[in-house]
C-alpha cells in the first residue's frame, strides 16, 4: 500500500472535482475562471477557483508527487496542461492531446538505448469527453516522457516506428500517478519546437510563431476552462 499521508500545504477538502497541472508561467492562463484562493509552496503555486484547481509546478519531476498527493481528495479528473516538443508531422503551435504515452523518464536507460519502455494511457471516458466538446484542430498524438532534450534526437527510428508526434518531461508520471490512486487524467499540450530542427538551447521563434503561440496556449487553455465550466 502506498503512503501518501504528505500533503499539498492546503486542506484536501478544499480540492475542487477538476484539477489543472501546469507549469507555474501558464497559471495566469486561466485567470478567466474568476477569483481564486491562492497558496504559494515551495515547489508550487496553487490557485482555487469555483470549479477547479490549478496547481502549476516550479520543477517537473515533483508531478507525479502532486498527483499522489491528490489520492484522499474529491479530485476525480485531472488535466496535465503545457508545452512540448513536436515530432515528425506536428508544428510548431499546434494543439495535441496525448492517446498514449511511453515512459523514457530514466535518463540513464534512455542513454543506454534500451528500447522496451512501458506504456501508459489516458482516461478514455475523461479524453472522449473531453474531445466530444473541443474544437477539432486538436490532434491526438502518441507521446513520449522523457528527462534529456539530448538524447531524444538519438531515438528518430523508434520514433518512426512507433509513429510518435509529441515528447514532454510529465506525462507518463501523470498517468501513471493518476491510474495508482484511481483518479481520470488525460494530456493536452502546445508544440513550442521540432526536435528534427535545430537545438532547443539555440531555437528562436520568428516574431509570427511567437504571436501564433501565445494565442494557441490561451485557446487550448480556454478550452479546458469552457469544459470544467460545462462539466463540473
Amino acid at each position: 500500500m502506498l503512503d501518501l499521508s504528505l500533503n499539498l500545504g492546503i486542506n484536501l477538502k478544499e480540492i475542487k472535482r477538476t484539477c489543472v497541472i501546469c507549469p507555474v508561467s501558464d497559471h495566469s492562463l486561466f485567470a478567466k475562471l474568476g477569483k481564486t484562493k491562492r497558496n504559494n509552496l515551495f515547489f508550487a503555486k496553487i490557485m482555487n477557483y469555483e470549479n477547479v484547481t490549478v496547481i502549476s509546478t516550479k520543477n517537473n519531476f515533483l508531478v507525479g508527487d502532486i498527483v499522489l498527493c491528490l489520492k484522499n481528495s474529491a479530485c476525480e479528473n485531472i488535466i496535465l496542461f503545457g508545452s512540448c516538443g513536436g515530432i515528425g508531422d506536428v508544428k510548431i503551435a499546434d494543439k495535441l492531446i496525448v492517446k498514449k504515452v511511453f515512459n523514457f523518464e530514466s535518463f540513464s536507460e534512455m542513454l543506454e538505448m534500451k528500447r522496451n519502455p512501458d506504456s501508459y494511457y489516458p482516461s478514455t471516458i475523461l479524453l472522449e469527453n473531453f474531445l466530444s466538446k473541443a474544437k477539432k484542430d486538436i490532434k491526438q498524438v502518441k507521446c513520449i516522457t522523457s528527462n534529456s532534450i539530448v538524447l531524444q534526437r538519438t531515438y528518430k527510428d523508434w520514433f518512426d516506428k512507433n509513429k510518435i508526434n509529441a515528447v514532454d518531461m510529465e506525462c507518463s508520471s501523470v498517468f501513471s500517478a493518476a491510474s495508482a490512486i484511481n483518479k481520470k487524467a488525460i494530456a493536452l499540450f502546445y508544440v513550442t519546437d521540432h526536435i528534427s530542427e535545430a537545438s532547443p538551447f539555440e531555437t528562436e521563434l520568428d516574431e509570427s510563431q511567437k504571436t501564433k503561440l501565445l494565442s494557441v496556449r490561451q485557446e487550448l487553455a480556454d478550452n479546458i476552462c469552457d469544459f470544467i465550466k460545462n462539466n463540473g
